[in-house]
Order: C-alpha cells, then sequence, then structure tokens
C-alpha cells in the first residue's frame, strides 16, 4: 500500500504530543461501527505512533480498513488537544524496541511488562490526512474545577 505523504502536525501542538499524553484511537469495526480505545502514542517529529498487540480489535480492525483518528489531549489542560485523521501503516514491532521504548517513556522500564507469552507486537504509524488543533476559548487558562474526589461532592462537616 502506498501512504499519502503526512500533513505537518503544527509545532504548537509537540508539547502535547511529546508529554506522557492518553490518546484515544478511533477505528472501524467491520460492521461500520466506530470503537475508541485509550491508548499511549508515541510522537517522533513526523508521526504519531502506537503499540498493540495483534489479537487487539483495533489492530484487526485496522487490517481490513486502515482509516484511523486520534484525538490527543494535553495530559494536564484538556481544553488544548490535537486531532489527527489518516491512515494506519502497520508494522511488526518482532524484536519489541518500539513498545519497549515506549516503556522508557512512560512507565521508566526498560521492558514493557504486560504481555502474556506469546502475544505478538505490532506498530501502528498514522499517516495523518487532516490535523487539527482548534483554538478553544480559555485553552490558555482553563477554568478550574473542584476536586470532589470520592465524597461526590457532599460537604463535609466541620
Amino acid at each position: 500500500m502506498t501512504f499519502p505523504k503526512s500533513k505537518p502536525i503544527p509545532a504548537e501542538c509537540h508539547d502535547i504530543l511529546k508529554d506522557r499524553p492518553t490518546g484515544h484511537l478511533a477505528t472501524l469495526h467491520p460492521n461500520g461501527r466506530l470503537t475508541v480505545n485509550p491508548v499511549s502514542p508515541m510522537f517522533d517529529g513526523q508521526h504519531v505512533r502506537i503499540s498493540t498487540v495483534k489479537s487487539r480489535q483495533k489492530y484487526k480492525n485496522l487490517v481490513a480498513d486502515p482509516r484511523i483518528a486520534i484525538s490527543i489531549p494535553h495530559r494536564n489542560n484538556p481544553n488544548r488537544y490535537v486531532e489527527i485523521r489518516g491512515i494506519a501503516e502497520l508494522t511488526d514491532d518482532v524484536d519489541r524496541s518500539f513498545v519497549n521504548s515506549i516503556a522508557r517513556h512512560y512507565m521508566n522500564v526498560d521492558v514493557y511488562p504486560f504481555d502474556k507469552p506469546g502475544d505478538e507486537r505490532a506498530t501502528i504509524t498514522i499517516h495523518a490526512e487532516q490535523v487539527l488543533s482548534p483554538d478553544i476559548p480559555l485553552a490558555a487558562a482553563p477554568p478550574g474545577a473542584p476536586d470532589r474526589g470520592r465524597d461526590h461532592g457532599k460537604k463535609k462537616p466541620m
């Protein structure tokens, strides 16, 4: 498959992508329904990449239909985000070098610890056809929300 030349990701979004964000990856089931999963994206300066196990539904969905979208909010300010829509390129991660790079970046360990014996890893590279990063009101100074914790906002007796 020939992949389109990726659209550039604006420099003002690079801080979001180079941090340790959680992205929300959308793929299409064979029946046409969307599915969205949280993922740990990595950015190499041009492409966003994700690791997955080949037995996962998102991998199977992308084998059948490579259209993909991901929304990646700023880790500490969800009013700032970047959305990328495009085509997924799937490559085997036989030596586990990519998933281990994620483990180093996100968990500060050299080897990704959660795979089961026999799990086969693949890398999803997103070739961006559209990149959106809207200017949201209050993105630079989001309104604070009280942390209600487990008490669900109930006032504590004084």
